[in-house]
């Protein structure tokens, strides 16, 4: 028969080696590997990243315009009695 203290540490070993396969297929460890690797890949990354919301919140400027304009027309009808 085994030691409880034994059998305690391997099942907290199993754990850890879990644990870490969890956290080595996550892309935040990705990510903390690439940033050791390669100096400034989190300044391009936080580039790129502003870039593209630049592009999506203009994106979404332009359709809430076109959005307000709809309404507007169509409250514009509304009020003529059009249907």
């Amino acid at each position: 028969m085994h030691d409880p203290v034994y059998e305690t540490l391997q099942l907290e070993i199993i754990s850890v080696i879990e644990s870490l396969n969890q956290l080595r297929e996550s892309p935040d460890y990705e990510l903390c590997q690439l940033s050791g690797q390669k100096a400034g890949v989190l300044d391009e990354l936080a580039s790129e990243r502003a870039r593209l919301l630049d592009q999506e919140s203009s994106e979404l400027e332009k359709q809430a315009e076109r959005l307000a304009a709809e309404i507007k027309e169509l409250n514009g009808e509304a009020a003529l009695g059009i249907s």
